[in-house]
């Protein structure tokens, strides 16, 4: 799933490209994912311009001329993709927008679970918003705000970091990265880190997140950019999907175990596991 550099990337391109087209017209062949419905979109999106895009953890938000707000998450294998109305089809293209000027955007979705929302207005919007939780590289993402989640929480740490209502944008991949980075094992509970160990992962998680959007994302799934192009930080990543592989810090071979449902990578040199639940690693 694409996460906080990814999303981020995808908005800055669209800031570049998108903003001030118009909506000629709007097609699916997946309505389920054009909520509420396609007709209803139609009529309130077609004859407008896109006036600003912005984001809110792994959700794009744009905003019409008349201040009408559309909201687009592209969960497992989304793609938003900028072509000439010319170009030649994308595989998967659930939904295309028609854009003046002889251009559209085309929603590429080969699980079908993204989807793109119009809402009522702003106040819609912010009771949306509002059910995430502290936003990286915002004044609310202060060390003490983050240690009141982390301290708090009687879970394991990274699905803690991973859950949306309190830590918004980190996913599977950054989360791997980040507890690498700070050389706190994954499973370790939220309560026994120490102030030093919550200090350490804060400035992990926005080196990792920061290093991800400098390298316009990671492509090891489905994600491209607005134009179709992958990211680089997978060359750059230390850890995640490196199982079998050396630690870059120590040289210990990379593990992989799943904790709470999903694979993750961990240093069992670097990452100790005191004081965390028993686990199987897998290769």
């Amino acid at each position: 799933m694409p996460e906080l550099p990814e999303v981020e990337t995808i908005k800055r391109d669209i800031e570049k490209n998108l903003i001030g087209k118009k909506i000629l017209d709007v097609w699916t062949d997946s309505p389920k994912q054009v909520q509420p419905n396609i007709d209803g979109f139609k009529k309130e999106t077609v004859g407008k311009k896109f006036k600003d895009v912005k984001r809110r953890a792994k959700i794009l938000i744009f905003h019409l001329e008349d201040g009408t707000p559309i909201i687009a998450h592209l969960k497992l294998s989304g793609r938003l993709l900028y072509r000439n109305q010319t170009d030649k089809a994308d595989a998967f293209t659930r939904i295309i927008i028609k854009l003046g000027e002889g251009k559209e955007i085309r929603f590429a979705d080969l699980r079908r679970f993204g989807w793109i929302r119009l809402l009522k207005d702003d106040a819609n919007l912010k009771e949306f918003l509002d059910e995430f939780g502290i936003e990286p590289f915002t004044p609310d993402f202060t060390l003490e705000n983050f240690k009141k989640i982390v301290s708090s929480k009687p879970t394991k740490i990274k699905p803690l970091i991973m859950d949306q209502k309190q830590v918004a944008g980190v996913g599977n991949i950054y989360s791997d990265e980040s507890l690498w980075c700070a050389k706190i094992h994954p499973e370790r509970s939220a309560k026994s880190l120490s102030s030093d160990e919550i200090k350490k992962l804060y400035d992990c998680i926005l080196e990792a997140l920061k290093q991800g959007i400098a390298d316009r994302g990671t492509s090891v799934d489905q994600y491209v950019d607005l134009q179709g192009q992958k990211g680089k930080h997978e060359q750059n990543l230390q850890i995640f999907r490196k199982n079998g592989q050396p630690c870059p810090r120590c040289g210990t071979i990379i593990k992989k175990i799943r904790v709470g449902g999903r694979g993750t990578h961990l240093c069992p040199n670097c990452q100790k596991s005191r004081g965390v639940l028993d686990h199987k690693f897998t290769f």
